[in-house]
Order: structure tokens, then C-alpha cells, then sequence
């Protein structure tokens, strides 16, 4: 009698248990809103008949036979629902991940010639060091941070090359500098070999987000994206290699993307300077996206800025993307020698050699490695960055119609774990779930037109270099005022 008792206590608990699993597992599908109410009603009153009969089996007095495949279905049914449960969570565990708070990273660097004696920093105890001072307010406190570490004489500069210029002189015994101002410094001077960095000194920023959101699955809305360099921390202050914006009509169904050369000399946001906009990010996305919408004469509503880690990762989850590979116009890129017909390019570790990537023109279904070389390669094509912008929109716009795939959905999981730790947005959670929604709901064909901003080879004042002249292509006045025609087209809401 006590073992009967024993017996049916158990199935009573299973049953509870299995009650309070479904009501949780429901309970998260509601919250993450991802399921169309198509999908999720019907779904719900025959998972809810299935643990009612289950339910009703366990409780009450049925034969062996039948309380041993309830309690089998059961259990199974309530370890799938603790698995999706658990994904839920680390869902929103990755949400809060890629989620820009407002945080950013900017590195200074303190430099010394490569040949000197120096091993760590306290050895340039009272020695002269150069201090390039580029007017941004977060050099003040970058300064406090290395006195914290080093008494020292300074010696301040406004022009970088006359602060370069002293440590290669030995005038001073070093150099500190922000890191991705050197980064551009060193694009033109090629003195990598003269100098070396002796310590890195990380400054958090605090900035705070001033663009406009809207509801994604009913007004149009304008993404800015970013691709910084693959050793670049998302958060970090950096130059952004590629620069796209996306006019998004969720009510046409239409996707317009411009692609926008990282060389374009604009108006920075903040600076209301000439500069590249690839210069724009080292100031943080939030100014890359303000000086592209100025740019385009268009709100920006939000921003993703990916690096190139995270590009490979995403590509290769989705099993590649279909892309009509551009023929090149030249055999060589640089000093390479591609052979015939051929593109090839640097790896994403910047590897040449036995580690390049060859790609053979037409159709193609490119990997991660294999996109990426396609997206950065430039210099076999005619045109160079204007040649670059047209094939990073042919990429965006394989990947948008490769994840709008209602099967490429079903891989949401494995998505997102590639995009970890890669990807930094202003896009909030419920806004992707609304348009994953909409997308399984509608089974949306986008419409997807490109476009490619164009100019021409100049040399001009840069803000970002206090005033040295570089390289800059020079905005295509035409091009602009089309696009800029097109974007408000996207923009009307019918």
C-alpha cells in the first residue's frame, strides 16, 4: 500500500512539474514575442490538450502501462522545454552583450625608438616625453592616468608630425599619443621599424546615445553600419574600414544600401572639421553615424558596428553567401601576383603569401575568409574604393537575403553565439524580436537595390592629424545628390 502511495506521488509531482515548465516556457515566448500569433495559438492549444491528457493520465488511477509512457512523454517534453528555456535566457544574455551602453575604450600609446634601452616604463623616470595634444577633452585625463605611473617632463605638440618628429630626433625620449591617431599616422610614414610602444594606457568614455528610434516593423527607419579591423575591440575607438548605410521600408518591403568609401572627406559631426570618415570612429560610432547621416542629409535611427572576426563567424554559420563575383580589371594587387583572372587578397590576419585567398570571378558561394577578401580587396579593380564600396553592398545584400530564409532562421541560436563579443548595437531586443516576427510572419521577399557613393583621388587637411594633408577622395557631387533622392523615395511610408 505505501509503495502504491509512493508510486502515485511521484506521477502527482511529474505532472506538477511538467505544469510549471510549460507555463514557463510559454510565459518566455510571449516575452521574446518572436513566434507570429499564427504560429504561436495554434501551437499553444495543442501543446495545452497534449499536457492536459498527459496531465490527466498521471493524476488518475489508469493502468502500468499507460503511467509509464505519460511519465516517458513527460519527462521528455519537460527537458525540451527547460533546452528552450535556457537558450531564452542566454538570448538575453547575448542581447545584453551586444548592447551599446554607452561605453567606449580610447588607448593611448607610449612610445620609444626601437633601438633604445628602454624595457618598461619606469625607466623614463624626469625624461622629456612628447605629448601630442589633438584638443579632445579625454586627452586631459589620459595624461592624469600616465602621471599615476610616471613623473615626467613634457613637452606638448599640436602638429603630430613635429611630435613624431622629436622622439625620431631624440629631442625627447618618448612619445604618447592616441593609439588609433597613430594608427593613421602610420599609414603615410612608414617608420614602424623605428619605433615601438612601451605601454598602453585604456580610458573608458561614458557617451550618451541622441538618435531617434522608431517602431521597426512599421516606419521606415535608416542602420548605419560599421566594419572596424579584426583586431580591434568593438568598443574600442577605432577607424571603421567599412562604412554602409541601409534604408530599411518594412511597409514596401525594400532595402536600399549605400555603400560609402572609408576615404570620403565629410564634415565630422562634432567637429565641424574635414576629415575622412574612416577617421570618424575613432571619436566612437555614435559620431560615425551622425557625420554619415549629415552626409546623406537623413537621420540615422540606429547603428551596428561589427568587426571583422565577427563577419567570418556569422557567414560561415549560414553556410556562405551567393555573390557574383566583380572581374578584375588588373593582375596584381600591390606587388602580388594573382594570376590570370583571379582576385586574391590578404587573409583577415593580414597574412600574404601561402595564406592568401583566391576567389575565381562569377557566381560564386563565398565563406567567411573569402567574403571578407572580396570586401577589402581594392587595388584589381579599376576605381579602386569606388570598385571596394560596390562589392561590400553586393555582400550585405547576399547576407540580408540568406538570413531573411525562413530555414536560415531556425539556425537563431547559432547566429547569435557568432555574433558574440563581435557586434556592438544602439538596436534594442525588442526590436530585433518585432522584425524576426514580422519576417516569419510575412515571409518578406526584400527588394534590395545598391548603390555606391563615388569621388575622385584628392589630398587635403585632415582634422584628426592637426592639419597634415593625406590622401581623401573627394565627395562625387552628382552621386550624392541621387542617392540623397533615393533615400527619401525609401523614406515614404504607403
Amino acid at each position: 500500500m505505501k509503495q502504491k502511495k509512493k508510486k502515485d506521488k511521484f506521477y502527482h509531482v511529474l505532472a506538477l512539474i511538467l505544469v510549471i515548465v510549460t507555463v514557463l516556457a510559454l510565459s518566455v515566448l510571449i516575452y521574446f514575442n518572436i513566434i507570429p500569433l499564427k504560429y504561436f495559438i495554434p501551437g499553444t492549444v495543442l501543446l495545452s490538450i497534449i499536457i492536459f491528457f498527459l496531465v490527466k493520465k498521471l493524476c488518475r488511477k489508469t493502468c502500468l502501462f499507460t503511467k509509464l509512457v505519460s511519465s516517458f512523454f513527460s519527462i521528455i517534453l519537460i527537458i525540451i522545454m527547460i533546452i528552450g528555456i535556457n537558450y531564452a535566457f542566454g538570448t538575453i544574455s547575448f542581447f545584453n552583450n551586444i548592447f551599446d551602453n554607452g561605453q567606449r575604450t580610447e588607448t593611448y600609446e607610449l612610445y620609444v625608438l626601437n633601438n633604445s634601452d628602454y624595457s618598461k616604463i619606469s625607466e623614463l623616470k624626469n625624461q622629456k616625453i612628447a605629448l601630442y595634444d589633438n584638443g579632445e577633452e579625454e586627452f586631459a585625463s589620459s595624461i592624469k592616468e600616465l602621471e599615476r605611473k610616471l613623473t615626467f617632463k613634457e613637452k606638448k605638440y599640436t602638429n603630430i608630425d613635429d611630435a613624431v618628429n622629436s622622439l625620431l630626433n631624440e629631442e625627447t625620449e618618448g612619445l604618447y599619443i592616441n593609439s588609433s591617431l597613430m594608427d593613421i599616422y602610420l599609414e603615410d610614414h612608414h617608420i614602424e621599424n623605428q619605433i615601438r610602444n612601451l605601454e598602453s594606457i585604456d580610458l573608458k568614455i561614458k557617451t550618451e546615445s541622441e538618435l531617434n528610434e522608431v517602431n521597426v516593423t512599421k516606419k521606415p527607419f535608416v542602420v548605419y553600419l560599421s566594419g572596424i579591423d579584426t583586431s580591434g575591440k568593438v568598443n574600442k575607438s577605432a577607424r571603421s574600414d567599412v562604412n554602409l548605410a541601409a534604408v530599411v521600408n518594412p511597409k514596401s518591403g525594400k532595402i536600399l544600401i549605400i555603400s560609402i568609401p572609408r576615404d570620403y572627406y565629410v564634415t565630422l559631426n562634432s567637429k565641424n572639421a574635414k576629415d575622412k570618415l574612416t577617421h570618424a570612429g575613432i571619436y566612437g560610432v555614435l559620431e560615425s553615424a551622425k557625420t554619415v547621416g549629415n552626409l546623406l542629409d537623413t537621420e540615422v535611427n540606429y547603428y551596428a558596428r561589427v568587426n571583422f572576426t565577427s563577419f567570418i563567424k556569422i557567414i560561415d554559420t549560414i553556410e556562405g553567401i551567393s555573390v557574383n563575383v566583380e572581374k578584375p580589371t588588373y593582375r596584381y594587387n600591390g606587388d602580388i601576383d594573382c594570376g590570370a583572372n583571379r582576385v586574391c587578397e590578404q587573409n583577415s590576419k593580414r597574412e600574404f603569401a601561402n595564406k592568401m585567398i583566391y576567389i575565381k570571378p562569377g557566381q560564386n558561394t563565398l565563406n567567411g575568409e573569402e567574403a571578407l577578401a572580396y570586401a577589402r580587396n581594392r587595388h584589381q579593380y579599376a576605381g579602386e574604393d569606388n570598385a571596394r564600396g560596390r562589392h561590400q553592398a553586393q555582400i550585405i545584400e547576399a547576407m540580408i537575403n540568406k538570413l531573411s530564409n525562413a530555414s536560415t532562421l531556425t539556425k537563431y541560436n547559432k547566429i547569435l553565439s557568432s555574433l558574440k563579443s563581435g557586434v556592438l548595437t544602439n538596436i534594442d531586443q525588442d526590436s530585433i524580436t518585432k522584425l524576426i516576427n514580422m519576417q516569419l510572419d510575412k515571409n518578406i521577399k526584400w527588394q534590395i537595390e545598391t548603390t555606391a557613393l563615388t569621388g575622385s583621388n584628392g589630398y587635403d587637411k585632415t582634422y584628426s592629424t592637426g592639419g597634415l594633408k593625406a590622401y581623401v577622395m573627394i565627395p562625387d557631387e552628382e552621386s550624392l545628390a541621387e542617392t540623397k533622392a533615393k533615400i527619401k523615395e525609401y523614406l515614404v511610408v504607403k
